[in-house]
């Protein structure tokens, strides 16, 4: 099935919100989780283990949506 113009660019722009979402969420959790190991942390143990697993759903995220982006290219 061929795409037309305008179908090809609602999916890349997806494409790249998506990666740009992505970026943004994964580079605030590694901020966070960088400060969750430092000595003046204020705030539970188990905060920042909900940063740490939040960070690694995210880079997983990233690494499938990276898949799909390669599998789409191939494809075209």
């Amino acid at each position: 099935m061929k795409q037309t113009l305008k179908e090809l660019k609602y999916d890349l722009d997806r494409d790249l919100d998506l990666g740009l979402a992505l970026s943004k969420a994964e580079g605030n959790l590694n901020f966070l989780a960088g400060e969750s190991q430092q000595e003046n942390w204020q705030s539970s143990i188990t905060q920042g283990m909900a940063i740490l697993d939040a960070l690694e759903a995210v880079q997983v995220a990233r690494k499938n949506w990276q898949e799909i982006i390669r599998e789409k290219r191939a494809e075209r």
